[in-house]
């Protein structure tokens, strides 16, 4: 299955989908022993990311959503819609035989 950023379709399935959580606990080491300091888990701090294949009239599309800092709307494979995400691009690549398509290595946060 595809992803969507906005409207903005990716040519297949993403790579290395990763939900990175912010779980707030912390070890304080203390003398005799250790104490936790445990804020929870705060789920607007979780950061999605992956890497997907996109044609380049996409890939200036979203070149233009990151660079206008602009929240969007993102839909996973199974069709699971988040909005108000912020954007963020890692990287981008040229796909190998293929000059009209980029791997970009994109984060989403949520906002």
């Amino acid at each position: 299955m595809k992803i969507k950023i906005n409207e903005i379709e990716s040519y297949r399935a993403p790579e290395n989908y990763t939900v990175s959580v912010d779980d707030r606990i912390e070890k304080i080491e203390v003398i005799n022993g250790n104490c936790v300091q445990d804020y929870g888990h705060i789920s607007s701090g979780d950061v999605i990311s992956f890497t997907a294949l996109f044609h380049k009239d996409a890939v200036a599309q979203i070149a233009e959503l990151w660079v206008a800092r602009t929240l969007v709307t993102f839909t996973d494979e199974a069709g699971n819609i988040l909005p108000n995400q912020r954007i963020v691009v890692r990287s981008y690549k040229y796909e190998p035989r293929f000059p009209d398509y980029y791997q970009l290595t994109l984060e989403l946060w949520s906002c």
